[in-house]
């Protein structure tokens, strides 16, 4: 099955605008731009002014999800610009071929990004290997990512160690998968893909125990919220239940448990009593 591909878009590029295509966008509704800024672009008297028409005018088309025309806009804007600023226009035409679904044309934009050492490398570096996914060669997009893993990341960062962790264990590779969410909880310990790998790192451990199983009805980052829950979940009528933290500081989560049992049996009526008072999902794991 292929891999979801992750577009990450950056804000819209920006450019001084020039007079009149900043009175287009003052005056003209978004969704009628699209004529007046073809008109523009065309009839622009400088390289420049025509260029700053046709990047926002991809910008719209991407915005859109047109990414053909976003494409050529895209295009025509790095024939225009002066080289030290091509890298933008391309960048956003690699995204565009990925939306296209066109993982060949698509490294071919951002390759050329990657190898300016432009600004946008660290995130042309992860569209690259987005489009080694969607080639169906896991392997390549690991060593894309894995070849900048360890340099400044800057604003993609938290992006790029969590899909090279999840590469890392779709091949199987354990060890770089953990280096990789450690990284990144290190690094960008409040971003939403740090989240994501304290819940991952709970449930590897809740699951490498042996022995009775355990009913776990939430995990939380907030341990206000997972005090609340367990003390619902004692009210319903499970009195074993508990907070158990998992980790320290930023990179704690906090794991509502109702308890032990001897099997999977008696975990699953208790786990189906929780549902239906409490309305929460549960899930049985490995009790340490």
């Amino acid at each position: 099955m292929a891999s979801a591909i992750l577009i990450l878009a950056p804000a819209a590029p920006c450019l001084a605008a020039s007079r009149p295509l900043a009175a287009l966008l003052s005056t003209t509704p978004a969704d009628s731009l699209g004529g007046p800024l073809a008109r523009l672009e065309a009839s622009a008297a400088e390289p420049l002014s025509g260029a700053e028409a046709a990047l926002t005018l991809g910008a719209l088309h991407f915005a859109r999800g047109e990414y053909r025309e976003a494409v050529t806009a895209y295009a025509r804007a790095a024939a225009r610009l002066d080289p030290a600023r091509k890298a933008e226009a391309r960048y956003w035409a690699g995204l565009a071929w990925l939306g296209l679904g066109e993982p060949t044309q698509a490294r071919a934009s951002l390759e050329e990004v990657a190898l300016d050492r432009s600004p946008r490398r660290v995130e042309a570096m992860l569209g690259i290997a987005q489009a080694w996914e969607l080639s169906q060669r896991p392997e390549r997009a690991y060593d894309a990512l894995a070849s900048i893993a360890e340099g400044d990341l800057g604003e993609a960062g938290a992006a790029v160690l969590e899909r090279a962790a999840a590469l890392a264990e779709r091949l199987n590779r354990p060890d770089q998968a953990r280096r990789a969410r450690e990284r990144l909880l290190a690094r960008y310990p409040r971003s939403i893909e740090a989240a994501a790998a304290r819940l991952e790192f709970a449930q590897a451990e809740a699951s490498a125990g042996t022995g009775h199983v355990a009913v776990v009805i939430g995990s939380f980052l907030d341990l206000a919220r997972a005090r609340s829950l367990a003390g619902e979940a004692r009210h319903a009528g499970f009195p074993s239940a508990q907070v158990i933290t998992r980790g320290q500081g930023l990179a704690a989560v906090h794991v509502v448990r109702l308890g032990t049992y001897a099997g999977h049996l008696d975990a699953r009526r208790a786990g189906d009593q929780a549902a239906r008072a409490l309305g929460v999902a549960y899930r049985i794991v490995r009790s340490p």
